[in-house]
């Protein structure tokens, strides 16, 4: 197979997310399999291929939904787990796939829409979902399908891909050195400075060492990142989601894409990113004994077996920290944990929550013959029984559908952690900076909300004075005006 070259594309910040996959097999017939009709007699029995990223979510959950989904439809679904397969993706798009369905952080798949790769998924979305009152496209999370339209490759508008998950992020506490200690959960960021210094001036010696539990532990080195989750919660907090929707249309003081950068101005637009900013520089930079030692150069497992082993109370991740915690250092945690809501920027902030991994997506190829059952794969995904079998078995992570209606008490009783990020999905204002804007999508390692993915956490930590709000501000705001002009031609803007 001749191996095409590769075009990166995402149209979402940030991530880390699956990526499924599935296979040939032959043509479904008009009939719908989830409705119960299965193979017989000398019938040859239907087959889909599925493949996930292998992330933070394991294989336990997509081993079990195709058990689920063969039992209800008699199609044998034989499930993957890959690493590698972005690498390859675009030559399976272009040849003959070999499987049916893919899901994945950072899929080019406007591009690939646009070239005729994609599966036209409209017949998905006007589908019901069983179970529901609702079609497809309406139980598909608020905003997740506006952003799943893109362009053929005859200029007309489809649906081509179906959000993955939706997401929370922000710090994962230990629940039993909380309660040991009496520490109660910082509902604001005064609350959780003051809490960092009741950690440290406590001294609580870690058995077997003669250091001290410090308040978080982290990755500086490969997962510095994670810091965002709190940064843009403060972010939309400080400015209001209204500004923060604003800044992410591109569009400058003039209403046109012309002067756009001014976006990135950092005494206006970007005031409130920046700010948000100082807030974690003023926590983490200039407060080095509240992290453990050399936080900003370790390794993510090092900061996963510091958390499990006591030296922090607290570690910022993404929704899939306990499977992934766990499967790092070989065992279940020996405590509770759970994600608290972001503490507010002020007392007086709305209640947000930023989605984390909400840009992820599940596509079809246009060239396997299995499109119809690869759609019916994906309609019994958004079913309640597939929601509940999918938060059990990845620990805490959520498809991208409505869950309102999805019973999830008997989890939520017995694990603290599926509980607070079922809370933090559902009862605040949830927000994303995924966007259908040209200049987001065809730039996207350029763009918002840090320029060329360029981080200053790590670098803040080993260097502050280099790496204050009005520094870094300053820079950016630079390099967005002498960059716009390129983003622009990129975008088809100028």
């Amino acid at each position: 197979m001749k191996k095409a070259s590769s075009f990166t594309l995402c149209a979402t910040v940030a991530s880390f997310c699956a990526l499924l996959l599935a296979g040939c097999g032959e043509n479904l017939s008009d009939s719908n399999p989830i409705s119960g009709t299965s193979t017989s007699g000398d019938t040859p029995q239907q087959e889909l291929y599925i493949c996930v990223y292998d992330g933070g979510y394991g294989t336990e959950w997509i081993n079990t939904l195709a058990a689920q989904y063969e039992e209800k439809t008699g199609v044998k679904v034989y499930a993957e787990a890959d690493q590698s397969i972005l690498d390859r993706l675009e030559d399976q798009l272009e040849n003959q796939s070999d499987y049916d369905i893919y899901m994945s952080h950072d899929i080019n798949w406007r591009n690939f829409a646009a070239r005729g790769l994609l599966a036209d998924l409209d017949d998905l979305y006007a589908r019901d979902v069983e179970g529901t009152d609702a079609t497809f496209a309406e139980h598909v999370v608020t905003g997740g399908a506006e952003l799943s339209i893109g362009e053929g490759e005859n200029g007309d508008e489809h649906y081509y891909k179906v959000p993955y998950t939706q997401g929370a992020g922000g710090l994962v506490y230990n629940i039993d050195m909380f309660v040991e200690n009496g520490w109660s959960i910082p509902t604001t960021y005064a609350e959780l400075l003051a809490l960092a210094q009741t950690i440290v001036s406590a001294q609580i010696e870690i058995p077997g060492t003669r250091d001290y539990v410090v308040p978080f532990a982290w990755s500086g080195s490969d997962r510095q990142y994670y810091w965002d989750y709190l940064v843009f919660e403060w972010w939309a907090q400080l400015a209001g989601l209204e500004k923060v929707n604003q800044v992410i249309e591109y569009k400058g003081p003039t209403g046109g894409y012309s002067d756009g950068f001014e976006m990135y101005n950092p005494t206006t637009y970007y005031k409130e990113f920046m700010d948000a900013y100082d807030m974690w520089y003023d926590l983490i930079a200039l407060h080095s004994n509240y992290s453990t030692a050399d936080s900003y150069g370790n390794q993510l497992a090092t900061a996963q077996a510091q958390f499990a082993n006591g030296q922090a109370a607290m570690i910022p991740y993404g929704h899939w920290a306990k499977y992934e915690i766990e499967n790092a250092i070989g065992r279940e945690l020996d405590f509770d944990i759970a994600m608290m809501k972001t503490p507010k920027a002020t007392a007086s902030s709305i209640e947000v929550n930023y989605m984390v991994g909400f840009g992820d997506s599940m596509i079809i190829p246009e060239n396997t013959p299995n499109k119809d059952v690869a759609m019916d794969f994906l309609a019994y995904m958004a079913t309640e029984e597939a929601c509940v079998t999918f938060v059990e078995k990845a620990e805490g992570a959520f498809l991208a559908f409505d869950y309102n209606d999805v019973d999830l008490s008997a989890l939520e009783e017995s694990d603290t952690y599926i509980k607070s990020i079922r809370e933090k999905l559902t009862e605040g204002n949830n927000f994303h900076l995924s966007s259908a804007n040209p200049i987001t999508y065809w730039n996207v390692n350029s763009v918002m909300p840090w320029l060329e993915n360029t981080y200053f956490y790590a670098s803040a930590c080993a260097q502050p004075t280099n790496n204050t709000a009005s520094i870094i501000g300053a820079d950016m705001y630079n390099r967005a005006e002498v960059g716009w002009p390129v983003w622009l031609r990129n975008a088809g803007l100028r």
